[in-house]
């Protein structure tokens, strides 16, 4: 995979540099075909050449005399340039703008030395012209600043020139391939390492592997930082799998068991109806049996069917207008109406007379009694209920503390699973271990919160509240 990122990226990197050198010979010769088309239009420092030789026409002879009119004179004087007119000899006959140490007469050899070589003459660039005026073979010379205007030679063969170019540009696509492979090799190495630890990463956590951890450095800094947020966030994600699994295995074993016992109780009762002469009383008692399990079946299979509609939002909600004072006062009072549990010490207080609540009443009575239920199947006998209201116009506050045993923090956190059951319930009420998780989602499907707080030994307090 490294090998493979590198040969990648190298590859992309010679390729770029082939296209900018060959993007910079093309950019070259236009512009130098340009110039040459052009040449009648540019400045002077632009193309010095052709600008000497078209400097003929405005060279005149009139009366005898050198002359040269003020507007061509100017342009020289902009531009730094001098010039020196010289007869069929070599000597000067007219000249402008000349400095010092140039001379006043030149022999051919000095002429060829001063134009071929930047800088011999006066610290300048010379360019000669030819010109002929009256009969006369004049000859001219242009002067350009050599910080500015400089030559070079270049000398070849024409029988060989295409070779030689082809030679160069060889010479220098090998030596910027190389100079490519060497900078991109260690470069990409760079590049390449982080690149292929963030794919194998990404390998790990597909295969499950949350335990790798990054050290988050050099440009690809946040990718490594994310990666082992998402390697974290996987992991708690399967640790919180992995419980909600296994307390959906215990639930799975609960409830099987919980309906396995009643309906042996049903079969049993029922051989017994079915093969013993029993009399009126007897067969009345056995039938109650059987109906009691039953019934507690069905509430187990309403329970399981109550709370995957809750999550699942198919279970119509029917909103309107309640009293919530009233049905938590009644809530309480089915409980205390209730064969097992009308011992029992319940308060009941409110500072509000009425609370009116869009509300589905059935639900929201259904979630109270499973709370107030669990608060007393979860403690001893003498334990005392306190259920209160307080709020205003806007918003209701219920709850329901207890000063019984309390919840340790392992439970309080899964309280409201969906597959949990409490430990310390009685025998008399084993339940679903639906109840608080149907409570809960009761209260959030009516946009509410939940909150619940204890401490073992000294009781539990839920907080209820609707808006």
């Amino acid at each position: 995979m490294k090998w493979k990122i590198t040969t990648q990226f190298l590859v992309f990197m010679i390729l770029s540099l082939l296209l900018s050198f060959i993007a910079f010979l093309i950019i070259n010769f236009l512009l130098f075909y340009t110039n040459f088309r052009d040449q009648d239009q540019l400045l002077p420092y632009q193309n010095p050449s052709y600008y000497t030789l078209d400097y003929e026409e405005k060279i005149q002879i009139e009366n005898g005399e050198i002359y040269i009119s003020d507007r061509n004179l100017k342009e020289l004087s902009e531009g730094d340039i001098w010039i020196q007119v010289l007869d069929e000899n070599g000597t000067e006959i007219y000249s402008r703008y000349k400095p010092e140490k140039v001379p006043i007469h030149y022999t051919a050899a000095d002429l060829i030395h001063y134009h071929k070589f930047t800088g011999a003459l006066a610290d300048s660039t010379i360019f000669v012209g030819a010109l002929e005026r009256e009969n006369h073979d004049l000859s001219y010379i242009m002067g350009f600043p050599g910080d500015v205007i400089g030559k070079y030679s270049v000398y070849y063969r024409p029988e060989t020139l295409l070779r030689d170019m082809f030679s160069i540009i060889a010479s220098v696509v090998i030596v910027i391939t190389f100079i490519a492979l060497l900078f991109g090799y260690f470069f990409s190495k760079k590049l390449a390492k982080p690149i292929v630890q963030i794919i194998s990463g990404i390998q790990n956590l597909a295969k499950g592997k949350f335990q790798n951890r990054y050290k988050p450095k050099g440009i690809y800094k946040n990718v490594f930082q994310n990666l082992d947020e998402l390697a974290s966030t996987l992991e708690s994600n399967e640790r919180e799998r992995n419980k909600l699994e296994k307390m959906r295995e215990e639930w799975v074993t609960n409830i099987t068991h919980d309906i396995k016992t009643p309906l042996a109780s049903i079969r049993g009762y029922s051989e017994v109806i079915q093969e013993y002469e029993l009399d009126d009383a007897e067969k009345a008692r056995y039938m109650e049996i059987i109906l009691n399990k039953a019934d507690y079946i069905e509430s187990l299979i309403d329970d399981l069917n109550l709370t995957y509609k809750l999550k699942s939002s198919s279970l119509p909600v029917k909103k309107i207008d309640e009293d919530v004072i009233e049905i938590v006062r009644d809530a309480v009072i089915q409980i205390l109406n209730h064969p097992l549990y009308e011992d029992r010490t319940i308060n009941f207080t409110t500072e509000l007379d009425q609370f009116s609540f869009k509300c589905d009443k059935i639900l929201i009575q259904r979630a109270l009694m499973n709370l107030i239920y669990n608060a007393i199947v979860h403690n001893p006998p003498d334990t005392i209920l306190n259920v209160s209201i307080s709020g205003d116009t806007g918003e209701i506050q219920i709850i329901i503390e207890d000063d019984g045993k309390g919840i340790d923090q392992q439970e309080l956190e899964a309280l409201f699973n969906h597959y949990y059951r409490g430990t310390n319930t009685g025998e008399s009420h084993k339940g679903s271990g639906l109840g608080m998780a149907i409570a809960k989602q009761v209260i959030e499907v009516h946009n509410g919160e939940i909150f619940v707080e204890s401490t073992l030994g000294a009781g539990t307090k839920v907080t209820i509240i609707l808006h």
